[in-house]
């Protein structure tokens, strides 16, 4: 990435998690060519200021909630091309004009469409496993997601099965968290040395 991102102020996620999302959609586009991580990351850059839009090619920057939701309609069009897409509808209600997607392979739009629609806040659950981290972006601590747990549901019974299941599944977690940061970092610096 050789421009300074910039967060989208109505993506839904918080700042390190978009990061994550893109360096580790990277890291899957450029290790295994996956073209749906490469629609994630051509997304996501797009909405952070980097590049076109991934699937019409327009230019306007910055990008705006509305142009992100005109950008997934032209996704879904390229994942369901014969479905209507209602132009004059979304022209109206989002006020940005309708640019018809390129000629684009449907992985690669149904990456975009995911990562879009996980900005949007429109899908809950990001386009790939994303490390769980503290809201400043530091790591989290499995105590920390077993105290969540147990304050998410304050009227279950918290014996000790259920507190060991809870430990082993906050471990968990957490290594799967560090696997995925280490990746990150080995990711950028790796962009770092090939510049």
């Amino acid at each position: 990435m050789t421009w300074t991102p910039d967060e989208p102020p109505w993506a839904v996620p918080s700042r390190a998690q978009i990061a994550d999302l893109h360096w580790l959609a990277y890291a899957d586009a450029t290790e295994s060519g996956s073209r749906t991580a490469a629609g994630v990351v051509a997304a996501v850059a797009w909405a952070r200021g980097g590049q076109q839009a991934p699937v019409s090619g327009r230019t306007e920057q910055p990008v705006s909630r509305a142009l992100a939701e005109m950008e997934l309609w032209a996704a879904r069009t390229v994942m369901s091309p014969n479905s209507p897409v209602p132009i004059d509808a979304l022209r109206d209600e989002l006020g940005v004009t309708y640019c018809p997607p390129r000629q684009l392979d449907p992985h690669r739009a149904a990456g975009a469409s995911a990562a879009l629609n996980w900005l949007l806040g429109k899908a809950t659950s990001p386009p790939l496993p994303l490390p769980v981290r503290r809201p400043d972006g530091r790591p989290i601590e499995a105590q920390e997601l077993v105290d969540a747990a147990m304050a998410a549901a304050p009227y279950k019974t918290w014996g000790p099965e259920e507190r060991h299941a809870a430990r082993y599944e906050a471990r968990a977690t957490v290594e799967q968290s560090r696997r995925l940061i280490a990746r990150i970092a080995s990711t950028q610096e790796h962009v770092r040395r090939t510049g």
